[in-house]
């Protein structure tokens, strides 16, 4: 039972600790040499505050000068609202040159999910023929081949999102470390 926890677990402690090593990075979006920092009081951006390349003002400047979209379903919201976020990711410095270079399969689901949303008065699927095209309509370039680029992270308007990866590194390791004790993964460990 060990030797199938321990592959697991050293994968998702990894993936936790690299994702929460960002701290410091160029955001190039800024440029200027802003790097990105803790942010407390982010609106609408929040699952960046604790590493965030933007700024609270900036994050309601942008939200604030926005049309509303109606007849937007939830996915479609959330998925808009996180791309609408791009400039506060702490990871911009691999796919921010000039423009934001966003995932085409994001753009694809982007445009499936708000194909029937109105704005000024015509939906997005009348307005946009495709995904790339909703992207590139918001000035947006479109990534493919294998190009870094920014891409949905759904797990952002989860409620497990409200803990920090370093929590859960933190649970993954005792739960290993417990199972390698005990020679098992038993309910003393998860108690």
């Amino acid at each position: 039972m060990v030797y199938m926890i321990l592959p697991l677990t050293v994968v998702l402690v990894y993936v936790c600790f690299v994702s929460c090593d960002d701290v410091g990075k160029p955001c190039t979006y800024f440029g200027g040499g802003r790097v990105s920092s803790p942010q407390g009081n982010l609106v609408n951006c929040s699952w960046y505050s604790s590493n965030a390349c933007c700024q609270r003002t900036e994050v309601t400047s942008v939200f604030g000068g926005m049309y509303p979209l109606y007849g937007a379903s939830r996915e479609c919201s959330n998925q808009l609202n996180y791309l609408m976020c791009y400039f506060c990711s702490p990871r911009q410095h691999l796919w921010y040159h000039e423009k934001a270079y966003v995932c085409a399969d994001y753009c694809r689901s982007l445009h499936e999910h708000c194909k029937t949303a109105m704005y000024h008065g015509e939906s997005i699927g009348a307005s946009y023929e495709s995904g790339e095209d909703f992207c590139r309509g918001q000035k947006f370039r479109v990534a493919e081949n294998g190009r870094p680029c920014f891409n949905f992270n759904p797990f952002v308007f989860s409620s497990a999102s409200t803990q920090s990866c370093h929590y859960y590194a933190r649970v993954l390791l005792g739960l290993f470390l417990c199972s390698l004790l005990r020679g098992q993964l038993t309910a003393t460990c998860i108690s």
